[in-house]
Formats: C-alpha cells, sequence, structure tokens
C-alpha cells in the first residue's frame, strides 16, 4: 500500500490560526512603543514585521510537519509516520480500533477539514492513540467507515483514491421523509430511521429538543458560566490596558459594597446568577447543537471481539451485538465520535445534584478507547447525550443497553444509619472542636488587639456573631443530614441477564449498567465499621471507563452472592457456603 500526504489547504488553516497569536504579539508591541513616545509610523511598521515573522514561522514549521508526514491504510493496520526533529512510526492494528472521533472547528470547517482521533487502548491512553491533522471531511468519514466496517483497504486505497469506497444509499423513512446516508454526513434527515449505509439502517434514537435547554442552567456551567463570562470580557480589556484587577479597583468595589450591603449584595448576586444562565445556556448552544444519536449496523459476517476486551457475556451469542454507536454535535465545533458496539462495555446514567432536583439526568458510554478531553473541552468525551429528562434518558440507556435494565434494589437499614453517623460527625465535630477553642482563649484572657477601642467592639458583637454561628451550624446539619439521607436513597443493585446495575451517590447519583462480559475481576473491601454493621463495597473491575464500579453498603450475604452470580465461577474458589445450598 502507497503512503499518503496529510491536504496541503492545512497550510491555510495554521495561517489564519496563526492570526490570534499576531493579534496578541502586536497588542504587546504598540503598547510598549507608545509608551516610549515612538511614532506611530514605526510602531505601525514594528507591528507589521512581527506580524509577518509570525505567521512565516508557523507556515513554514506546518509546510515542514506536511512533508514528513505519510499515512497509510492496509488490510491489518493503520500506520502513521510523522515528526519533525523526532521521527516516529506508529502503527495501530484495524481489530484494536475502538472509537474514532471527527472534530472540525470553524476555521477547518470552512476548509473542508477534520481532525480524526483514532483510539485503540484502555483508558484513554494517549500512547495507543493515533491522530490524523488534518483530512479532508470525505477522507475522514470513509476512513470511519473503513476502520469501523472491517472494509478491505486493497480496492479504494493505493491509486484510485476514496472514491471507489461503496457510498451510503437513500432511502425513505416511515414519515415519508427523504434522509441521506454518510455521504452527507453534514445533514439531517427528515424521518427517524429512515438512512441506510450498506445494506443496513442506521437507526436515530435520539436527536436535540430545544426544550432540553431549560436544564442547561442545572449544570455546572451555571456556577462556571460567570467565569466565562467576565473571562471573556477581561481579555480585550487586559489587551488594552485596562487593570481589571488592581487594588485600586478591588478598594472601589469593596468600598461600594459595604456602603449599602442590602442593596449592592443581592445586585451582586444577581448579576453572578444571570452571568452564570447566559454562559450555561450559550455552551449548552453551542455543545450540543445538531446533536443526533444514531445506531449504524455491524459489518457483515464480523467475528466476535477477541483478546483481552473480548466479551464474555451469557447472553453473547443468542443477541450478539456489532453495530457501531454515532454520535454527532457542535454548533460551531462540529464533533462525531463513532464507538464499536463490541467495545461497549455498559452504559452510565449520571444525576447531579440540581439536574435530579429538576427532573433530568445525562448518558454516558462505559466504553475502552476513548481519548481524554482536549484543552477547552466543555463535555466529557463519554457523553452520550445533553441533559434531558429523566425518563428519556433511561429510554436512551436501555436502548444502548440493548434492553430494560432491571429496578436496583435497597440496600439495608444499616447503610443509612452509617451515612447519618458520617453527617453528624462531619458537622457537629469541627463546630464543637471551634466553641472549645474560643472557650479556651476567652479565660486565658487573650484577645485580638490589645487597644481598648477594638475589645469594646468585639465584645459587643459577641452576639451576633455567636447568632449567625448557631444559624450556620443548623443550616449546615440540616442539609448533611438530608445529603445522607438523599445518599442511603440512592444506593442500590441489581442483576440481569446481561448487565450488573449499580447506583450510588447523594451530590452526583450515578447509575452504571455494566456488561457482564465486560467484568475481569473483583474487589471485596470491608472496614472495620462496615464489618460492625454488616455490610460490604464490592467492586467490579473492568478495562472500560473508570476501571472499576462499586456496589457500595451492600449487606455481606446479598454482596457475595451478587459478585458469584454475575460471572459465574469466578469467585467460587473464595467463597465458603454455610447453611446448605442457599447459604
Amino acid at each position: 500500500m502507497t503512503w499518503r500526504r496529510l491536504p496541503g489547504r492545512s497550510v491555510g488553516v495554521s495561517a489564519v490560526l496563526s492570526l490570534g497569536a499576531v493579534v496578541a504579539v502586536d497588542v504587546v508591541v504598540v503598547r510598549v512603543l507608545h509608551g516610549a513616545d515612538r511614532p506611530w509610523g514605526a510602531v505601525a511598521a514594528v507591528a507589521a514585521v512581527a506580524a509577518v515573522l509570525i505567521v512565516a514561522a508557523v507556515v513554514a514549521y506546518d509546510v515542514t510537519r506536511l512533508r514528513v508526514t505519510r499515512w497509510r491504510l492496509t488490510r491489518d493496520r493503520l500506520e502513521l509516520r510523522s515528526g519533525v526533529l523526532s521521527r516516529r512510526h506508529r502503527s495501530v492494528p484495524r481489530d484494536r480500533v475502538r472509537s474514532v472521533d471527527l472534530r472540525a472547528d470553524p476555521v477547518r470547517r470552512a476548509f473542508g477539514l477534520a481532525v480524526v482521533r483514532i483510539g485503540a487502548g484502555g483508558h484513554g491512553d494517549e500512547r495507543t492513540e493515533l491522530t490524523l491533522d488534518p483530512l479532508t471531511r470525505a477522507e475522514a468519514e470513509s476512513l470511519r467507515r473503513a476502520l469501523l466496517s472491517g472494509a478491505p483497504a486493497g480496492p479504494f486505497l493505493p491509486a484510485t483514491g476514496w472514491e471507489d469506497l461503496p457510498s451510503a444509499s437513500t432511502s425513505t423513512g416511515p414519515g415519508g421523509g427523504r434522509a441521506t446516508g454518510d455521504r452527507d454526513a453534514g445533514r439531517i434527515g427528515g424521518a427517524v430511521g429512515a438512512e441506510t449505509v450498506g445494506a443496513g439502517a442506521v437507526e436515530v434514537v435520539a436527536r436535540l429538543r430545544w426544550s432540553w435547554v431549560r436544564y442547561a442552567p442545572l449544570t455546572v456551567w451555571s456556577f462556571a458560566g460567570a467565569a466565562i463570562v467576565l473571562g471573556v470580557l477581561y481579555k480585550p480589556l487586559d489587551a488594552l490596558g485596562v487593570e481589571v484587577f488592581s487594588g485600586e479597583t478591588a478598594g472601589v468595589v469593596w468600598d461600594w459594597l459595604t456602603e449599602r450591603p442590602w442593596v449592592t449584595v443581592p445586585l451582586v448576586v444577581a448579576g453572578n446568577v444571570v452571568a452564570g444562565v447566559t454562559g450555561a445556556l450559550l455552551i449548552f448552544v453551542e455543545s450540543w447543537g445538531g446533536y443526533r444519536l444514531e445506531r449504524e449496523p455491524g459489518r457483515p459476517g464480523s467475528a466476535t471481539a477477541t483478546g483481552p476486551d473480548r466479551v464474555r457475556s451469557p447472553a453473547a451469542d443468542p443477541a450478539r451485538r456489532d453495530g457501531r454507536w454515532r454520535v454527532r454535535r457542535g454548533l460551531l465545533t462540529s464533533r462525531s465520535l463513532t464507538l464499536d458496539e463490541e467495545r461497549l462495555r455498559g452504559v452510565e446514567i449520571r444525576e447531579p445534584l440540581l439536574l435530579r432536583l429538576g427532573g433530568g439526568a445525562r448518558v454516558k458510554a462505559v466504553a475502552t478507547g476513548l481519548g481524554k478531553a482536549e484543552e477547552g473541552e466543555t463535555e466529557d468525551v463519554a457523553a452520550l447525550t445533553p441533559p434531558l429528562p429523566r425518563g428519556e434518558a433511561a429510554r436512551v440507556a436501555a436502548r444502548i443497553a440493548g434492553g430494560p435494565l432491571p429496578e436496583p434494589l435497597p440496600h439495608p437499614v444499616a447503610a443509612r444509619r452509617r451515612r447519618v453517623r458520617r453527617a453528624l460527625a462531619a458537622v457537629v465535630a469541627p463546630v464543637a472542636a471551634l466553641a472549645i477553642a474560643v472557650a479556651v482563649l476567652s479565660r486565658s484572657g487573650w484577645s485580638w488587639a490589645s487597644e481598648a477601642g477594638v475589645w469594646a467592639r468585639a465584645a459587643s458583637t459577641e452576639a451576633w456573631v455567636w447568632g449567625v454561628a448557631a444559624s450556620v451550624t443548623a443550616t449546615a446539619l440540616a442539609a448533611a443530614l438530608w445529603l445522607a439521607v438523599a445518599g442511603y436513597r440512592g444506593l442500590g443493585h441489581a442483576l440481569g441477564g446481561r448487565h450488573l446495575v449499580a447506583r450510588s451517590g447523594a451530590v452526583v447519583r450515578r447509575t452504571v449498567a455494566l456488561d457482564l462480559g465486560g467484568i475481569v475481576g473483583w474487589t471485596i473491601t470491608q472496614s472495620y465499621v462496615q464489618r460492625r454493621a454488616g455490610l460490604l463495597t464490592v467492586s467490579a473491575t473492568t478495562a472500560a471507563g473508570d476501571g472499576h464500579y462499586d456496589v457500595v453498603d451492600v449487606g455481606c450475604d446479598a454482596g457475595l452472592e451478587l459478585a458469584a452470580g454475575a460471572v459465574p465461577g469466578l469467585l467460587d474458589p473464595f467463597l465458603v457456603r454455610t447453611g446448605g445450598p442457599e447459604g
């Protein structure tokens, strides 16, 4: 197979992206030279020379990178040669490819390019990822289909290019709408389930509903959104020489807050809420615009995966799943992630506290080979859905899992007592220690200052301070007890014919349905307190996702029976049954 080059249009992308560095450098040049009373003509000349040098350096590096970078796809593996100073030759076997991630920011989209990231390792290990930066959109789509469909490389790669790869067909769905296949991957058809690729239909499992945007303020971005908005405003002001966070500015803001606190403090809080909600809405729209979750048909006659990732589920043979899941999203930066269903080890429903109180949830994949989030990425690479209603999340999770999931069973009451005790200790112990310390210091005559005026003011406000401390303590205690009870109600586990279901968490409730074939081992832990309460924690080890998933504070008999029944024979050498076969 001949080696292929990356497209030359990448040079134009590099030139455009270098303009950001040009602006930053030229702003500094203008500020320094203008402050030194240099004539504007000289300032403009220096700025222009700096801009030309920066663009030329970036373009020269990219041209050199393109000249030394080659890649090819053979019948067995994908190979990449790269490196300007240090040459590297990397190779990924085709049967080890677990995911293909296509990404195109606005600049690359304008040039018709995309970055392709191929995942072929566990836990997103960067050493097992291979990145082609960039390919044309047509090449990226064809490579994605070839890697995940098992199409032979010979007929279309060496000389004829990608055009001879069988293209997606077009069909009419149940609703009468015309839908296009992968050849027009950027468009959305008119009917769910209308698309066909090769010989099988593409099922559209979920697509964006703009009513889901109401859940955006219930995510963590409502708190970080204000910082994002302020950061966006700070950069241009700082470039113009305005010192936003100077000591003088801080003094003015503090004086303004303390003059009328009953008016200014609510205004500041309301402003932060508005900025946070605005930032959360903008992030939701940019990240999930054009969202679509699809299931593509598997490659005809494909064999079950082999090696350490082989699925050993009891239901694997009669209900083998060899399709592919594809997530497409992004308003400005388009992203397409494709997961091989054979590499999918389960699904997770995640419910952060605010989102749970609003009746929402999110769905994540438990899979091998998913890369790490890039710098500036606002969403988890394993995210399969945006925040959406809890019922819709359960439907999508069940569809991904291949069938309805069993309802988790509750855990013993001893687990609730344990959480209540921990909540009491977390709040009462620090308060009691602080009260004892204050009492001891007061008896010893210690004071903050020796001046009589300061001591008098401190004595006059002592009752007010203790009142506030008591109110804060009562509020914290109530919140801790509520979280303890919510954490207990969130505990649960179940064992179905194909999946182990584990649920836990008070602040972030996680319901994980782990494929039994993906469990490679068990870890049983029991602390001293758990032993006294008759509880233990059973952890299922897997090569996907977090690496292990815990069934927390389950009864001893129930936990061991759960582990023994999930993977028959794996724990039998370590179990001693008492009281007959049912013991």
